[in-house]
């Protein structure tokens, strides 16, 4: 959520040369919706996602996402 931000701290501190810039989002990139979120987690196996939810559990507590 805050990589640019973050990309401009780390070429502050490492003392870039202003002409050093973070890259620009491709054109093409479109953000992830909701909607879109739901298509794929309706489309992935049950089995799948119990796998998977032990291994991001700590992601969703530390950046406070919704499960």
């Amino acid at each position: 959520e805050r990589l640019n931000a973050d990309a401009n701290y780390v070429l502050e501190q490492v003392r870039s040369p202003s002409f050093v810039r973070f890259p620009e989002r491709q054109s093409w990139y479109k953000p992830v919706t909701a909607e879109m979120l739901h298509y794929y987690l309706c489309n992935t196996q049950h089995r799948l996602i119990k796998e998977l939810l032990p291994k991001y559990i700590l992601d969703f507590s530390l950046f406070a996402y919704p499960l």
